[in-house]
């Protein structure tokens, strides 16, 4: 999980708002609830991250990364539906090659903590974050 988040191709705030879009794709409330929480420690206002977790096509983010966001969202519902014309408009945002592997690594990884938490059972209220 850290060397996934840390600073590379994409900033590791982004790897936070992604994490977030996929967690509110997924109704994961306590992932939801910690990167929140997170994104206000980086500094990102709250109206931003709440849009990010209900609706980010409505948050006040440049192109660019919402390019990031509407492939995030296709890789997160319909896996098996990308192509390489989704990759194609990452690219066309102005994001690297490895901007756009290191996107595809965050969505997998969020997607797999989501599935481990809302598998267990678990609910923010109930747990401390990190």
């Amino acid at each position: 999980g850290q060397v996934v988040m840390r600073d590379g191709a994409l900033p590791a705030s982004l790897k936070e708002k992604i994490l977030l879009v996929v967690s509110g794709i997924n109704s994961s409330s306590y992932c939801v609830a910690v990167h929140m929480e997170t994104l206000h420690r980086l500094g990102v206002p709250e109206k931003v991250a709440q849009y990010l977790a209900t609706d980010y096509t409505r948050a006040p983010v440049d192109d660019k990364e919402k390019a990031i966001f509407r492939f995030t969202d296709k890789l997160t519902r319909q896996p098996d539906h990308i192509e390489r014309a989704d990759a194609q408009a990452v690219l066309d945002a102005g994001w690297s090659e490895d901007a756009l592997v290191e996107t595809v690594l965050t969505v997998s990884f969020s997607n797999y903590v989501n599935r481990i938490s809302l598998g267990l059972g678990l609910v923010g209220e109930h747990f401390e974050t990190e």
